[in-house]
Order: structure tokens, then sequence, then C-alpha cells
């Protein structure tokens, strides 16, 4: 896959996560998908929203050479780090500190390891 299709593929990913943490308020999804929840939701709300504009800065990094590479790092660093911050959670945490069952639990540790994944792709994109 070529570094701009790289670039769209993580915006679009990027993009749905902003979108999820902006649903933030929206207590039946989070309950449903056994995920924490942040009260009040104006954190992951205010999360989302910048998700969702680092989503438009990597699908217009895409096509504009001189951007490429920064972009993909930030995108990377950030991947990288949540994916850290994820684990951390999870090793240090027991699922009653997280007020999640054994389906967030599971969803929590395959977010965290699909992240590390997102972000040595868009580290590799990076150095192309």
């Amino acid at each position: 896959m070529s570094e701009s299709q790289t670039l769209r593929v993580v915006a679009v990913i990027t993009a749905l996560l902003g979108a999820l943490l902006v649903l933030g308020s929206w207590d039946g999804l989070y309950d449903t998908l056994d995920l924490p929840q942040a009260l009040p939701a104006l954190a992951p709300q205010l999360g989302g929203v910048a998700l969702i504009s680092l989503a438009f800065l990597q699908w217009s990094a895409a096509s504009t050479d001189a951007l490429r590479q920064p972009v993909a790092l930030a995108g990377a660093g950030f991947y990288l780090a949540s994916a850290a911050v994820i684990a951390a959670w999870l090793i240090f945490k027991e699922k009653l500190d997280l007020g999640i069952g054994d389906t967030g639990w599971v969803i929590l540790i395959v977010i965290a390891v699909v992240f590390a994944a997102l972000g040595a792709v868009l580290a590799r994109s990076a150095r192309a």
C-alpha cells in the first residue's frame, strides 16, 4: 500500500474513532459496547472533535507531498501513545476500577493492539 493510501485508510479509522468519542454522551452506546464512560462527557467529545480534525489533516496530507511525513509522524505518535495509555490502564487497573466487564476488557485490548499497529504503519510510512 502506498503512503497516500495508508494515510487515507488511517484517516477513515481516525474519523470513526472521533465519531465514537463525539457520541460520548450517548449512554446506551457505551453500555452496549461495555466501555468506560466519562462523566461528564465533555472531554471525550472535545477529543472526538480533535480526532475528526486530525482525520481531515491525514486525508489532506495523502495528496500533499510536503505534509505527508509530518502528518504521518504526528499520527504515529498519537496512536502509539494511545496504545501505551490503554495498556497501562489495563495493566494497573482492575475491571471494577474501569467500570467495565469482560466485553469491555476485550474491546480495550483489541483497540490497544490496533492502535499499536496503526502507529507502526504510520511510522513506517513516514520513513518512506
